[in-house]
């Protein structure tokens, strides 16, 4: 085992340019202009709070920060004197927070100004301590407190999954992992110290982490922090810091081109948009693509998973519809597993070149493990390192095509339809802007698609009849209903939990009439 050190620390290694590079500028918020140096006092300053305030190595640390500079601060504050942080999703409902905070059993709680009221009521009076990193938390004082050292399998970030399926699990994420990752992602896109990194979307989130935090802290680039979590804001930021590139969901360029802001700004210094968190069609990539006048880069990951582990290049011709190929050091297998094995997976023959099969990965990022739940790691780890992601894709020459959860695959009187590739077919019918499609229950079939649909001058028939000439039979929607917008969750991926529902209940109501 290697034995612990100072430059393994995760935060050590990605404010490495505040001695190299002091004056360069590391975040930006409106006029706030954070340079690597005053980045790295303002870590310092607030490591040297927590340890007052009780924070040991190994302790855990929740932060509930909006998109602010404080929680990238308290963050690697965190992280540098040993501690394991812990983002909380700030769209999520109190009871599912509470849930991760007993779970995590933080040993601090640091919240933003305009949430300290929220931190109290989840902490309770039973709850831990409240710090409130207001502009002058941290006081005026720069501490000379050494990083802690650690091994590079030491647990640095404990985020914790969305909880689609059950009670949201923490994620045991390494330094020398989180490490790779960033420094991987960089490599691949080819990102340096005159890039300036746009986010709209949470900050907590995998997408906007590890897409843009670390992998720019790392190379000296520019954190841009938008003041608006809104789509149609981006160009206007994106002319005002000269950003390169940005990240969202499908559903934050399908907004944005919606709002024709693309066109009233100069949007001349950006080089490509990330597109990951949910699969891009190939229509939707090319229609992002010629409506911002820039590559459309495609990526998956998941947050137990590296978190990224299928990329597309910035070189080359662009192959919308395809989340990648792996990233360097990361290996991809797509097998047919009921159980997990006991000896592991290495050994199992994948599914045959063009065939469905589940996503298992395994690379340096890969969780360590799921916090307090051993049955869970065991079921999900194999004993050879592979994670089962619970994905399903298909292998095209190297390049995978991600179809969407195992869970959400539906089975049609014995034939298996997959909705991802439902909504590309509906997406190819000129008039149809967005859809969603789910499974409703059905007497003889089991199940079949039903299709939520964004489109203009078009009719229900049109659109089923559509999908019955181009697609095959058993894969048609039973019913198309439009909607002028389709529901978004917390992370801006479309809400299909709330479509199942109001599928059922119309259905439902069908019936009865």
């Amino acid at each position: 085992m290697t034995p612990p050190d100072v430059d393994a620390n995760l935060a050590v290694r990605l404010l490495r340019r505040a001695a190299g590079q002091p004056d360069r500028i590391a975040i930006r918020q409106g006029d706030r202009a954070i340079s690597y140096a005053e980045l790295d006092r303002s870590v310092r300053q607030a490591g040297a709070v927590l340890r007052r305030a009780g924070v040991e190595p190994g302790h855990r640390v929740a932060l509930l920060f909006p998109n602010d500079h404080r929680f990238i601060e308290v963050l690697l504050a965190a992280i540098r004197i040993g501690a394991v942080a812990v983002p909380l999703n700030t769209r999520a409902g109190p009871a599912s927070l509470r849930q991760v905070l007993a779970d995590a059993a933080p040993a601090a709680l640091v919240t933003h100004p305009e949430l300290a009221g929220h931190a109290a009521e989840l902490a309770g009076p039973s709850g831990p301590p409240v710090l409130v990193a207001d502009d002058d938390w941290a006081g005026t004082e720069s501490p000379d407190l050494a990083a802690h050292p650690v091994s590079p399998g030491d647990v640095c970030l404990q985020p914790y999954t969305s909880g689609s399926t059950g009670a949201p699990k923490g994620c045991l994420l390494t330094h020398g992992g989180q490490y790779w990752n960033a420094s991987t992602v960089a490599e691949v896109w080819e990102l340096n110290d005159d890039d300036r990194g746009l986010i709209t979307a949470p900050i907590y989130h995998k997408n906007a982490m590890i897409c843009v935090v670390k992998p720019l802290l790392l190379v000296g680039g520019t954190v841009v922090i938008g003041e608006s979590p809104r789509p149609a804001a981006i160009p206007a930021e994106v002319e005002r810091h000269g950003c390169t590139y940005t990240t969202g969901v499908p559903a934050t360029y399908e907004l944005l081109l919606d709002s024709g802001e693309q066109e009233k700004h100069d949007l001349s210094t950006l080089r490509f948009v990330i597109c990951g968190s949910a699969p891009l069609s190939d229509e939707l990539g090319r229609r992002f693509a010629d409506g911002l006048g820039v590559r459309v880069i495609e990526a998956y990951g998941l947050t137990e998973g590296g978190p990224q582990v299928l990329m597309n290049p910035r070189g080359g011709e662009p192959r919308y519809g395809y989340a990648g190929r792996p990233l360097p050091g990361c290996e991809v297998r797509l097998l047919d597993v009921d159980e997990m094995p006991v000896d592991g997976v290495s050994g199992v023959p994948e599914v045959p070149a063009g065939t469905v099969g589940e996503m298992w990965v395994r690379n340096p990022g890969v969780t360590s493990g799921y916090h307090r739940l051993p049955a869970t790691t065991a079921a999900r780890i194999s004993p050879d390192g592979w994670l089962r992601t619970g994905d399903l894709a298909i292998a095209d020459d190297g390049w995978y095509r991600v179809l969407g959860r195992a869970d959400d695959m539906m089975n049609v009187g014995g034939e298996n339809v997959y909705p991802i590739e439902v909504e590309k077919l509906l997406l190819t019918m000129p008039g149809v802007r967005q859809a969603a499609v789910v499974p409703v229950p059905h007497p003889r079939k089991g199940q079949v698609p039903v299709a939520f649909v964004k489109a203009d001058g078009l009719t229900e028939d049109q659109v089923r009849e559509y999908a019955l000439a181009q697609g095959a039979p058993h894969a048609h929607p039973r019913r198309v209903w439009f909607v002028g917008e389709l529901p978004l969750g917390g992370t801006g991926k479309i809400d299909r939990g709330s479509l199942v529902e109001w599928a059922t209940e119309r259905m439902n109501r069908m019936e009865t009439t």
